[in-house]
């Protein structure tokens, strides 16, 4: 039997938890938020991060908005320990996945989870899909729900909104 990959093992814990998923591919792959909203003709705003951060507690997921960047200061100060990003073997080892495709859930273990409230301005967003060129969407209200996540206030300067893109 062939190994699952990640967006095999992501559509299995998306049906797992009841959520039908439609992914879509990026033709040309993406590097970046920006590449992955112009691939899909959303807003960058909708672009669902999935960044995980460790602390001395445990890993910490931080769902940020496309057009913010994660400020790990301000995100110490929210959990009120430190933090720094994890590397790409730790992601992997947590999440099960690699980095720019790991999805908002479907980890092999719990993550405590942060939401940006930007995401939340927006009905639907887009999250990776298990894969770095592959993503799906999904409603704001059913990302935070699905995933547990505490809205906070953990990005550069505390933007929120399609506005204030980069």
């Amino acid at each position: 039997m062939a190994k699952e990959g990640g967006a095999e093992r992501f559509l299995r814990a998306a049906a797992e938890l009841g959520i039908d998923v439609e992914p879509v591919t990026y033709p040309d792959g993406t590097r970046t938020a920006a590449d992955a909203a112009a691939a899909i003709s959303c807003e960058l705003s909708q672009i669902a991060k999935s960044l995980l951060v460790m602390t001395d507690t445990g890993p910490v997921l931080a769902l940020t908005a496309g057009h913010n960047r994660l400020d790990l200061d301000t995100l110490s100060g929210r959990l009120e320990r430190s933090v720094r990003m994890a590397n790409a073997d730790e992601a992997r080892r947590v999440t099960g996945y690699a980095i720019g495709g790991t999805p908002p859930f479907g980890h092999p273990e719990p993550i405590e989870t942060l939401i940006d409230p930007a995401l939340l301005e927006h009905d639907i967003v887009y999250g990776a899909a298990g894969t770095p060129d592959r993503c799906f969407p999904i409603g704001s209200a059913r990302l935070q729900a699905v995933t547990g996540a505490a809205p906070a206030d953990f990005v550069v300067g505390h933007r929120a909104g399609p506005s204030s893109a980069e």
